[in-house]
């Protein structure tokens, strides 16, 4: 199967033990800080959280672990097959469920949420590239997409779905619906242009790590605080991908 036909690549059990077992207690510790002080989002709704590698939640011993295992040569390798030039790190995101266990989920493109107008998503997706790379710390149902839209626009029922227009709503079920469940070990590789949505359950907690073409108009949410400081960045390989 091939990431640029389909937009995704799931590679089942590509990480070991002890790959994990290197970063889940920082991840489970960030998690832990983090809900203390979002109780209220949390409440309202909110079912993830970003920017792992800024702030005062890790200290530079977590941050670093976190940054190697971002930076290790199999993940680099996974970076070199999919892009064509050579993208930089974005962002990274933890997943879980939200705390109403009836809260609906939604299909949607990230690009929508960036200001542009529908033109102009249509036109970005051809050549601007976001990308997650999905770490699951534990078994879940994993994530329902519709391959191809990475370069692809909606069919009419799925632009009024993903839009809640004419009467459809963004969590109604779609024809070309494609659903990725996750275990533990295995990394999912997505396109951010591409039509899809979370499946919520099983205490779903999974690790997102996000790169993206090194071109100003993406470069533009890149905020510096998430990259490694120059003493953590001595410790890296791939150094290339924080060097936007």
């Amino acid at each position: 199967m091939s990431y640029k036909e389909n937009g995704y690549l799931l590679l089942e059990n590509f990480f070991t033990e002890t790959d994990l077992q290197a970063i889940e207690k920082v991840l489970y510790e960030f998690h832990e800080k983090w809900m203390v002080d979002n109780v209220s989002s949390f409440e309202k709704g909110v079912l993830n959280s970003h920017s792992l590698t800024s702030g005062n939640y890790l200290d530079i011993e977590e941050k670093t672990a976190l940054f190697q295992f971002i930076s290790q040569q199999s993940i680099q390798e996974i970076i070199d097959a999919i892009y064509t030039d050579k993208p930089v790190f974005l962002n990274t995101q933890l997943f879980f469920d939200p705390k109403d266990n009836s809260q609906k989920n939604y299909w949607h493109r990230d690009i929508q949420y960036t200001g542009l107008s529908v033109e102009e998503q249509k036109q970005a997706i051809k050549h601007q590239d976001v990308v997650h790379f999905r770490i699951p710390m534990k078994a879940e149902l994993g994530i329902e997409l519709i391959p191809k839209t990475h370069r692809e626009w909606d069919l009419p029922h799925e632009f009024d779905v993903r839009n809640s227009l004419n009467n459809s709503k963004p969590n109604d079920d779609l024809e070309r619906g494609k659903t990725i469940q996750l275990n533990r070990g295995d990394l999912l590789v997505f396109s951010a242009n591409m039509i899809h949505r979370g499946i919520y359950g099983k205490d779903r907690f999974s690790f997102d790590v996000i790169f993206c073409n090194n071109i100003p108009e993406i470069k533009r949410f890149i905020d510096q605080s998430n990259y490694p400081s120059e003493e953590i960045l001595k410790k890296l390989k791939n150094k290339e991908l924080f060097r936007s």
